[in-house]
């Protein structure tokens, strides 16, 4: 099961919108124990927790500065918006062989946007019924699901721009409904059970005349390629991973203090938060320390000239025996021996 998240990348751009307008946005992320650095990280995650926390301000902010939690522009450039974000997933379900095919692509692939909500396509005897399940809390100001209903119906559109679809919300109410209503060719039905999407099974034979067998097929396998890099770590883990190794490749902080200092620093946070959070992925910042340690010494062995001595100092070993036991209680070879046998590799093992 992978661990809820959503992509960084949609906050970059809601964030840097509001700093467009005025709103310090150091301050809020701040203020939830966020910082520019997870969301700055390319194809970086927010955890599902912090992410309801952020939709919840940033929505709030949007109501009071646009009139509704979703600006106007996206309702009616949801696709180019999206794809401006998020050109794998985009780019893939506008170059599937038929509109079924684009609908199973976007539930497949939408984790690129987020998984912390869920999409369940039903297909009966005459309709096809696409209900987005939204796992918020009550209280949070969530407007995934018209979002990724409008940007599914906007995707399906391209396959067969005739096509009409009733759209049906569980909301009272709905911002910019006339927009909504034009994009389905139906009315929005609110109050509804559920949040969904219903629509003629014929139309899932639409055919794509730019179909792009060739495209597609390098396509998925970019995206497949993105799934294993983006849920290898957790959000968290992979932030201070990437702190921890810049700090050692640039020099400046090598001791596990000025180190675990650093990365505070750049992520805004206390000592004791950032290992709760890291508790709550299951690591400590000692473990991710040595990881680094670890990995960094096998590229500097492999890669570089550096004496076995500067590779201690450099990675912050009080001495070169001290960096030897550690480096030999985890490969089970000592430092020289490893830089030999990678070396008698490259001559031809």
């Amino acid at each position: 099961m992978l661990s809820r998240s959503v992509s960084n990348s949609i906050y970059r751009t809601s964030l840097n919108n509001l700093r467009q307008k005025g709103i310090d946005t150091n301050s809020l992320l701040g203020g939830l124990g966020l910082s520019t650095h997870e969301i700055d990280k390319p194809f970086g995650r927010i955890t599902e927790h912090n992410h309801y926390q952020l939709m919840a301000k940033i929505s709030g902010l949007n109501k009071t500065l646009y009139g509704s939690a979703i600006p106007e522009t996206i309702y009616i450039n949801s696709v180019e918006h999206s794809h401006a974000i998020f050109p794998e997933l985009i780019g893939l379900c506008l170059n599937e062989k038929t509109l079924e095919s684009a609908l199973w692509s976007y539930s497949d692939n939408r984790f690129l946007i987020g998984n912390c909500d869920d999409l369940f396509i039903e297909k009966g005897q005459s309709h096809t019924r696409v209900r987005y399940k939204n796992h918020a809390p009550h209280s949070v100001n969530n407007p995934s699901a018209i979002f990724n209903l409008v940007l599914l119906g906007s995707i399906l559109k391209s396959y067969s721009p005739g096509m009409s679809m009733q759209i049906e919300l569980t909301e009272s109410a709905v911002h910019h409904q006339t927009l909504v209503n034009d994009l389905f060719n139906k009315n929005c039905l609110l109050r509804q059970e559920h949040d969904a999407i219903i629509l003629d099974n014929r139309y899932l034979d639409c055919e794509n005349t730019t179909f792009n067998p060739l495209l597609n097929r390098l396509q998925k396998s970019h995206v497949s390629a993105l799934k294993k890099q983006i849920f290898k770590e957790p959000p968290l883990t992979a932030a201070v991973n990437t702190l921890i190794e810049h700090c050692y490749l640039s020099g400046q902080e090598t001791s596990a203090n000025s180190i675990l200092e650093k990365v505070c620093q750049d992520l805004r946070i206390s000592r004791w938060t950032l290992n709760r959070r890291l508790q709550l992925e299951s690591a400590t910042f000692t473990q991710l320390l040595n990881q680094q340690q670890l990995l960094l010494s096998m590229r500097m062995l492999r890669e570089s000239t550096l004496s076995i001595q500067e590779i201690s100092d450099c990675l912050g070993f009080s001495s070169h025996s001290v960096y030897s036991r550690f480096f030999k209680n985890h490969v089970q070879l000592s430092p020289l021996q490893f830089r030999d046998k990678g070396r008698s590799c490259e001559s031809g093992c």
